[in-house]
C-alpha cells in the first residue's frame, strides 16, 4: 500500500485504465540487438530500392551505408512532419516518397513507398521485451474489473503491429477495438481524438479513466486536458531525479505523489542505457522521440517548474495494484 492516500484520487470514480506501449508496457532491448535488427530492416528496404530505382539516381554507397542513409533521411522527414503539426501522425509511406523525391527520384509510385516503409519496420517481439510485471499487473487489474485500453503514438501500426501485440499475449487484456494507435488513426497524443477512440470503445467517459505513460507531453498533458487521472511512469534513467524533486521540502504536498515500492524483482528494470536514451545505432523510430526535437520548452523542465503536474508518479507497473484495488469510487 502507498505510505499515504493518493489525494488526487479521493472521491473519484475510476472504471478504466489506458496505457501507453513504449517504456510503459515494454522497453527497447539492448543496443546491439536493436542495431542488428535495424540494419537488417535497412537492407530489406535497400533491396527494394535497388530493384525499382536506376543506380544513377541513388547515392554511390554500398548496401549497408545506403540503408543507414535512407533511414536517417526518412527520420528527418518524419521529424519535420511532426514538428509542423504535432497533433497529427505522419503518413509513413508518403514520407518515404518525400524522402525519395528529395534524392531526385521523380514520380515514385505509392506501392514503392508502402513497400519500403514496411521493410523499415522493426518488429516488436524481437526488439522490445515486456517489463517483468506487465502481464501480472494487467491480469490483476482485469480480474478486479477494470476496463483496459491503449493509447499509443507509433509510426508503424496496422495488421503487423496487431500480430506483434497478439504474439506477446497482450490481447488477453485489451480488446483490439480499444487499442488506439496513432499510425492507424492519423492523430498523435496529446490530441484528444486518440484517447477518445479507446475510451469510446470501452464506453467510459474521461473522468472515469486513468492514463499511464512515460511521456509528460503526450500522456500526462493529454490526459489532464480531458480530466483523466494522469499517471506518469518516467523512463528509468529519470526516476531517481524525479523522485528526489518530489520529496524535496519545497515540493507542494497537495501535488502529484510518488509511491515508494519495495526494491523490484530482478528483471523488472530496464536494461542499460536504453531505459532513457537512444543508444548509438538507434535512430528516431516508431515511438515518441520525434517530439523531443520540437521547438518548445522541454517537458521535463515544465515538470520541475510545476507547469506539468501528473496526479501520480510510479516507477513500476505493479504499483498500480496498490492504488486501484476495486472498480468505482476510490
Amino acid at each position: 500500500m502507498p505510505e499515504r492516500p493518493v489525494q488526487a484520487l479521493a472521491g473519484r470514480t475510476i472504471r478504466c485504465i489506458l496505457f501507453d506501449f513504449g517504456d510503459t508496457l515494454w522497453f527497447r532491448g539492448d543496443a546491439r540487438t536493436w542495431e542488428l535488427l535495424e540494419m537488417r530492416a535497412n537492407q530489406r528496404a535497400v533491396a527494394i530500392l535497388r530493384e525499382h530505382v536506376e543506380p544513377a539516381y541513388l547515392p554511390a554507397l554500398d548496401d549497408l551505408a545506403l540503408g543507414q542513409r535512407l533511414r536517417e533521411a526518412f527520420n528527418e522527414q518524419v521529424r519535420a512532419v511532426i514538428q509542423s503539426n504535432p497533433g497529427l501522425e505522419a503518413n509513413g509511406p508518403q514520407v518515404v516518397l518525400q524522402t525519395l523525391r528529395a534524392w531526385g527520384i521523380h514520380a515514385p509510385n505509392e506501392a514503392l513507398g508502402e513497400a519500403i516503409f514496411e521493410a523499415l519496420r522493426v518488429r516488436i517481439p524481437e526488439s522490445r521485451p515486456l517489463f517483468q510485471d506487465t502481464h501480472s499487473t494487467l491480469e490483476t487489474l482485469q480480474q478486479r474489473g477494470f476496463a483496459l485500453g491503449v493509447a499509443s503514438n507509433r509510426l508503424w501500426g496496422g495488421r503487423p503491429f496487431h500480430e506483434d501485440v497478439q504474439s506477446l499475449g497482450l490481447f488477453k487484456y485489451f480488446d483490439p477495438r480499444a487499442v488506439a494507435i496513432s499510425a492507424d488513426l492519423g492523430v498523435r497524443k496529446p490530441n484528444p481524438a486518440i484517447f477518445f477512440h479507446a475510451l469510446n470503445a470501452l464506453r467510459i467517459p474521461p473522468r472515469e479513466a486513468a492514463m499511464v505513460g512515460d511521456s509528460l507531453r503526450a500522456d500526462i498533458v493529454g490526459a489532464l486536458s480531458l480530466g483523466m487521472f494522469a499517471i506518469w511512469k518516467p523512463k528509468r534513467i529519470l526516476y531517481s531525479r524525479v523522485k528526489a524533486h518530489m520529496q524535496a521540502p519545497s515540493y507542494p504536498s497537495s501535488d502529484a505523489q510518488t509511491l515508494n515500492p519495495a526494491p523490484p524483482e530482478p528483471g523488472t528494470q530496464m536494461g542499460g542505457a536504453v531505459a532513457g536514451t537512444r543508444p548509438s545505432g538507434m535512430h528516431v523510430t516508431d515511438d515518441d522521440y520525434m517530439l523531443a526535437q520540437l521547438k518548445s520548452r522541454d517537458s521535463l523542465d515544465q515538470f520541475f517548474s510545476g507547469e506539468i503536474k501528473p496526479d501520480l508518479v510510479i516507477e513500476h507497473l505493479s504499483e498500480l495494484l496498490d492504488v486501484f484495488q476495486e472498480v468505482g469510487k476510490q
